[in-house]
Parts: structure tokens; C-alpha cells; sequence
């Protein structure tokens, strides 16, 4: 006979899964700020000395600073690439087992531990991939998030940056001339006679309707860069914090659109 334990207690915390992605996105957006900003400011015609400097030495292909740069600039944002990847998919697979206990009623035996009662949901949504977990987590959010694009094109641009040097080979586009990225971004505009007006810095917002206020939305979107084929990956800090800013907006919209645990009143 299974019993219920009345002692198990899960505590269901939605600003979680924006703290997840968060301190990825300060992490890995403190960083590459640091170090572009950094080798703008350096003497990348040398190579930089050895802290033990006499003791030993690696020879190696003589560089200008333009190859150093790129060197430095694709081994920083594949790194970055990766940590924010890896905390968009946490943050998720966690939304996964919260919707999965707050949509259904679950029952377990007096004797299991909270980490086996979490132990399936948890096997279930680090078995899928990332288009479906997002599908899964997407049927009780409203709005939708809309990300699988963008992931998969942040994965194609890291793995180029590590393994391929940041060149766009055949590999990348499976044989075709060229690679279209959809790097994520956080589309803030207005409406005017029905179209969408970006929201730019210096640029005044006139809905054109005479009114004094004016209504400004906001919305997950992304930006295509098509790249040719033996060309280079070319990616800004300012691209990247741009990318930081809508991984940090996807954190939020998971936190504040899951659902909530329905409380029923005690009878008196």
C-alpha cells in the first residue's frame, strides 16, 4: 500500500527561472564589455609575455593584431555564447517540472525524498530538445515565447566561432552559398496608423494621432544577419548586449507567465 507523505513540501518559486538566466547574462555580458573594450585599448601587434617569462615559451605563427583580435574576440563570445545557451536551457527545463506539478495532481509514497519525487520530471524535460521543451513549456504560457530560431542560430554562431575560427564554411549552411543567423532582440515600439514604429534613441515618438500619451509595447523579436560562405561571424559588444537584454526579457516572461498554483478555499 502507497501512502501520501504528509511531509513533503515543494516550494515553487516563478522568479527562479529569470535568476537563472540573469546571472548568466551579467556574467557573460560583464566579460565581454571588459575584455572588447580592453583589446580596443591594447598593443595587440605583440605577443603578450608570459608571467614566468624566461622560464619557457611557445612558438607559434607570427600574427597582425587584426588575427589576434579575432582570436581573442571568437574565443570570448563562443564562452559567452555558451554560458547564455546553457542558462536559457536550465531556466527552461525548470519551467518544464513547474508546469508539470502545477497543471496535475501528484501523489507519492511515505517514503520517498523530495529529490526522488522530482527525479522523473526533472529526466523528462532534460530529455527533450530544445524546440520541443519549448513547445511544451509555451502550452501554458500566454503569451507565447518565441525562441527557437534564435537559439539555434546562437548555437550555429558558437560552435563557428570555436571549432570553425568564426568562418562560415559549408558545413554551417549544409551546402548552401550563404547562412542566415536570427540573433535575438527585444523589439520596443509604438503604433501608427497600424504599422509598428521602433522606439530609437533621440528619435521622437509621434503616433500621429494627437494625443499627449503615447502607448509603448514590447515583444521578443529578432534581427537576420545572412553571412556567405567563407566569410566571418563578425559580432559587436553591442550585438551582444543587445542579445544579453532579450535573453534577460525571456527570463522575465518565464517568471511572470507561469502559471500559478490554484488555491481552494477551507470549508467553514
Amino acid at each position: 500500500m502507497v501512502s501520501e507523505n504528509p511531509k513533503l513540501k515543494v516550494q515553487i518559486d516563478p522568479a527562479r527561472l529569470s535568476r537563472i538566466i540573469d546571472a548568466a547574462v551579467l556574467i557573460s555580458s560583464e566579460i565581454v564589455n571588459f575584455h572588447f573594450n580592453a583589446l580596443s585599448n591594447s598593443d595587440l601587434t605583440q605577443t603578450p609575455m608570459p608571467a614566468n617569462a624566461g622560464t619557457f615559451g611557445f612558438a607559434g605563427p607570427t600574427l597582425s593584431a587584426d588575427q589576434r583580435l579575432t582570436i581573442h574576440q571568437n574565443w570570448i563570445l563562443a564562452k559567452a555564447f555558451q554560458e547564455l545557451l546553457r542558462a536559457v536551457r536550465h531556466s527552461l527545463e525548470v519551467a518544464h517540472v513547474y508546469t508539470a506539478l502545477l497543471t496535475k495532481t501528484h501523489r507519492i509514497s511515505s517514503s520517498s525524498t523530495l529529490d526522488d519525487f522530482l527525479a522523473p520530471f526533472r529526466k523528462k524535460a532534460a530529455g527533450k530538445r530544445f524546440p520541443e521543451l519549448l513547445d511544451a513549456v509555451n502550452e501554458q504560457l500566454n503569451p507565447k515565447i518565441n525562441f527557437s530560431k534564435a537559439y539555434v542560430s546562437l548555437q550555429i554562431a558558437r560552435n563557428c566561432l570555436e571549432h570553425g575560427a568564426g568562418i562560415v564554411s559549408k558545413r554551417e549552411t549544409r551546402g548552401g552559398d550563404a547562412l542566415t543567423l536570427t540573433f535575438p532582440h527585444l523589439k520596443i515600439f509604438y503604433l501608427r496608423d497600424g504599422q509598428e514604429i521602433d522606439v530609437v534613441a533621440g528619435e521622437t515618438i509621434d503616433a500621429g494621432d494627437g494625443r499627449p500619451e503615447v502607448d509603448i509595447y514590447r515583444r521578443l523579436d529578432v534581427r537576420s544577419r545572412t553571412i556567405g560562405v567563407g566569410e566571418r561571424i563578425s559580432i559587436s559588444h553591442a550585438d551582444f548586449n543587445e542579445i544579453c537584454f532579450a535573453c534577460h526579457y525571456l527570463g522575465q516572461q518565464l517568471s511572470s507567465n507561469l502559471p500559478r498554483p490554484k488555491i481552494e478555499p477551507i470549508a467553514q
